[in-house]
């Protein structure tokens, strides 16, 4: 190997005495009205000197800003791992004069600290994590305004094309939260697809609701088989007499073990639940008891939920006394117990008389689900 390089550096350097004798011509060089005579090979081993040197220093000042920043960073990660909010703070918000992922982390220490003040005054470049922020604040109005900043910087933002749409549907404008899903669905990852489809599907479930338009509903129940889907989906073939074909949603709904869910959903549709009252008994074996007497409570049927009650539990119990005096009394205690009842609750504890595709306290999606042991009272 030693031999080789010595061989390497002799053809190196018999190149160099070469390149010397050509270029040992002498050269005039004109600089602030002065002449200087310079052999040629000098002038172009200055040239390529300068032409690496001046790239190279360029390239070190600019690795050690790098580095600099890089560590306030890394320092600044550690001292949030370590749980000291203050110093990470002063860290992150350094790093992030030129890391706009640094004052994106900055804002939740901030929030984590309470200042909701210094996390207004940060500039666009965090306006997605800003909105979140003021979502969970109850700032609705400001929330909006900043996801709309963020969007302006970046059409494509994700984050903050989510925090819109969730604006809109804390405002209940299904219908503009309906175009923002639209472009998170044409967005977002190929692992999250099916549930922002789910999400699509409920949102226009709501805009149905609303607007009454076949074709939404139509589309949704195909987009996705959620509960709420298809209790509306269900709720319109029976507004349309289309009871044939609600029977077959109702037995998809079982074979997907919707059934309780469903019910609970269709309990604000009396008439349609009177039209699909005889499927319904046709699997009553396999309805939880306290679900088919609120089905009978609902639609005055007080005989037939009287059959059930050894079955029911306490709260249910009372709920069948109640609904069947005619005393003052009995019937504020009836309307009382449907208020405690909640039968939907979200995961982080939130509850529902109806059900909500967004839970207006941890503003997560598809969390509020049907309570599977019910209590009145319940905290």
């Amino acid at each position: 190997m030693s031999v080789l390089k010595l061989l390497i550096l002799t053809a190196l350097l018999i190149v160099f005495i070469l390149f010397i004798a050509q270029n040992a011509a002498y050269v005039e060089v004109h600089f602030f009205h002065m002449v200087y005579n310079i052999p040629m090979f000098v002038l172009l081993l200055l040239s390529f000197a300068l032409g690496f040197f001046l790239p190279s220093i360029y390239f070190l000042l600019k690795e050690a800003m790098l580095k600099r920043r890089f560590h306030s960073l890394e320092d600044g990660l550690r001292e949030l791992y370590r749980g000291y909010m203050a110093r990470s703070e002063r860290l992150l918000l350094s790093a992030g004069k030129f890391i706009e992922a640094a004052r994106w982390l900055a804002a939740e220490v901030l929030y984590q600290q309470g200042k909701l003040e210094d996390i207004q005054n940060l500039n666009h470049t965090a306006s997605a994590k800003v909105g979140e922020i003021m979502i969970k604040e109850g700032k609705i109005k400001e929330a909006e305004e900043r996801f709309s900043q963020a969007l302006a910087d970046d059409k494509e933002n994700l984050r903050a094309l989510k925090g819109l749409r969730d604006v809109y549907a804390l405002m209940e404008d299904w219908e503009r939260a309906l175009e923002q899903q639209d472009i998170v669905l044409q967005l977002c990852e190929r692992w999250e697809k099916d549930r922002q489809k789910v999400l699509k599907a409920e949102i226009m479930a709501m805009v149905y609701l609303r607007r009454g338009e076949e074709k939404l509903i139509e589309k949704a129940f195909d987009l996705a088989n959620s509960p709420f889907v298809c209790s509306i989906y269900i709720r319109h073939l029976l507004s349309q007499d289309r009871l044939k074909e609600a029977k077959k949603v109702w037995e998809k709904c079982f074979s997907l073990g919707y059934q309780e869910d469903v019910l609970w959903h269709l309990m604000e549709d009396e008439e349609g639940l009177t039209k699909l009252l005889d499927v319904i008994e046709t699997k009553a074996e396999s309805i939880d008891p306290n679900t088919l007497s609120m089905v009978y409570i609902r639609l005055n049927l007080f005989s037939k939920a009287k059959a059930l009650e050894d079955r029911l539990i306490a709260p249910f119990r009372a709920l069948l006394y109640s609904s069947q005096s005619h005393r003052e009394q009995d019937k504020y205690c009836l309307e009382s117990l449907k208020n405690m009842l909640k039968p939907f609750v979200c995961s982080c504890g939130k509850e529902y008389n109806t059900y909500r595709p967004l839970c207006i306290q941890c503003i997560r999606w598809g969390e509020v689900k049907l309570r599977r042991e019910i209590d009145a009272g319940r905290p």
